[in-house]
């Protein structure tokens, strides 16, 4: 019994780090946002600053024309949609009352039970005040309401969005310079030719990844825009980048898109039938993509079990929020490449990856 305890204390001590390192990664969301998020854009974009440099272009000189033109593109698009997704803002109140509306037409018993509520929290509120006191005075703690949480957001974007700028800078420049030393500081040459694959490997399969799925995600979104506007929905370019960027978040993203163009169009039209057409198209064209295109153009998100993919994307956004289930699948994909080329953890790469491997 006694030769047991050394495993089972190596167990003890082995859950007790990994709770404290998830307990951290809770705790010092805010740090590690920006860092994580500049850690995988200077994955996408180190390849071409790369290529800048070998035609003669400074590193330094070339990160900034990079992020530069990636900075411009990304400004213009969200000042090209401001305006209408501000307005679709406002108007999310006449929206719930519109759906309020409709689901009462569905279902006219609604209006009764609607009714009795009003009339027993009238009777509630009559006898909770009491007759002995007739200047009670009530307290309203006034809701700060979503458009200062929307406020909060963009202010936390503002600030961990310019962390990321600046960190992103310097990983472009000083980044490979930086992990060249830290390579040629390991004792072991095998540990240095290990350390040196699953970096170049990080860096191709990231790159590959993000831009095959981004180029996806913008023809989806793009003939999403033009079909929409065939059908005259309202702001089909706003509503078009909307199921693009959604695209980003595997099996999610696609479900509150759905939600959404279903909102819309029962505020826009009256005819049931044009309720449901838009969302029903949007759904049978985002199956057909995830069936045929996504696998023929970037099988690599598919090498990866999907039940995997569910229940990361549901921890890293319990971790840290809407960014975690962003930035999961990115993740999950360097975690993968560390698996693969480490000994200890090639079984945990075997339970990532598809079984139909």
């Amino acid at each position: 019994m006694d030769t047991n305890l050394p495993n089972k204390s190596d167990w003890a001590i082995k859950i007790i780090a990994i709770l404290a390192v998830l307990y951290t990664l809770q705790v010092a969301r805010d740090v590690m946002l920006p860092i994580t998020l500049a850690l995988i854009f200077a994955l996408l974009l180190a390849p071409a600053v790369s290529r800048l440099q070998r035609i003669g272009l400074p590193r330094s000189v070339g990160a900034i024309f990079i992020m530069t033109v990636g900075l411009s593109v990304i400004t213009g698009g969200v000042y090209a949609l401001a305006s209408p997704a501000s307005e679709w803002l406002q108007r999310v109140p006449e929206a719930v009352d519109v759906l309020r509306d409709q689901m009462s037409d569905v279902n006219p018993d609604n209006d009764n039970v609607d009714a009795a509520s009003r009339s027993i929290d009238s009777l509630a509120r009559e006898f909770s005040a009491s007759p002995s006191d007739p200047q009670l005075t009530q307290v309203v703690i006034a809701d700060a309401g979503w458009r200062s949480e929307l406020g909060e957001i963009a202010k936390n974007f503002g600030v961990y969005g310019t962390l990321s700028i600046i960190l992103l800078f310097f990983l472009l420049t000083s980044g490979e310079a930086l992990m060249k030393r830290f390579i040629h500081s390991l004792p072991t040459q095998r540990d240095k030719a290990v350390v040196t694959r699953i970096a170049e490997l990080a860096q191709t399969q990231m790159s590959r990844y993000l831009l095959t799925i981004t180029a996806v995600n913008i023809s989806v979104g793009a003939v999403t825009a033009v079909g929409l506007w065939l059908a005259d929905f309202p702001d089909p370019a706003l509503w078009g980048a909307v199921a693009a960027l959604l695209r980003y978040i595997p099996y999610l993203g696609v479900s509150i898109t759905l939600i959404l163009f279903t909102i819309v169009s029962a505020v826009t039209y009256n005819n049931p039938v044009a309720i449901i057409a838009t969302p029903l198209s949007y759904g049978l064209f985002t199956a057909f993509t995830g069936q045929f295109i996504d696998p023929f153009v970037h099988g690599m998100r598919f090498s990866l079990n999907p039940i995997v993919v569910f229940l990361w994307i549901f921890f890293w956004g319990w971790l840290w929020g809407a960014p975690g289930v962003l930035l999961a699948v990115p993740l999950l994909t360097l975690f993968q490449v560390v698996c693969q080329h480490t000994e200890r953890l090639l079984p945990v790469a075997h339970i990532i990856g598809d079984s139909n491997e």
